[in-house]
């Protein structure tokens, strides 16, 4: 459980750096082409926090609830189901979840804009997430 915890926050540290940083300050001042990686840099972060999140509370419900989820969204909605979170929470969550599906596939190039903007919120929400997760284990 520790292990999935350390890596959730080390993904979480790049993320909630990139996630905050503002990019149409930068446009000024740094090549599109330069921003335009760095903003692929966030969405890759991204993917990885958020796919860290789940595996994260898989383990934390298997040992806890000795609930066994298979996939993410199982995982989140028994992460809620056991009151561990709230539902603007557990409905944010779940957005991020078909965010990243979406990104995946980068050639909707309005739903790639429209997920950049939201990338502070996720980020704002992992850390709760992250302080959670770390208050349930020193409760336990």
């Amino acid at each position: 459980m520790e292990l999935k915890l350390k890596v959730f926050k080390q993904s979480l540290e790049g993320f909630d750096y990139l996630a905050n940083v503002d990019y149409k300050l930068l446009e000024g001042v740094l090549d599109p082409r330069l921003i335009d990686g760095l903003e692929n840099g966030l969405v890759q972060k991204f993917e990885i926090v958020t796919e860290q999140s789940w595996k994260l509370i898989k383990t934390l419900l298997l040992k806890h609830e000795a609930v066994d989820t298979k996939t993410p969204k199982q995982a989140i909605k028994a992460y809620y189901t056991a009151g561990y979170i709230n539902e603007d929470d557990y409905l944010l969550w779940i957005q991020a979840l078909n965010d990243r599906n979406t990104l995946s596939h980068r050639y909707d190039e309005a739903a790639y804009q429209q997920t950049l903007v939201k990338m502070s919120e996720y980020a704002s929400f992992f850390k709760r997430l992250e302080k959670l997760v770390e208050q349930r284990l020193t409760d336990v």
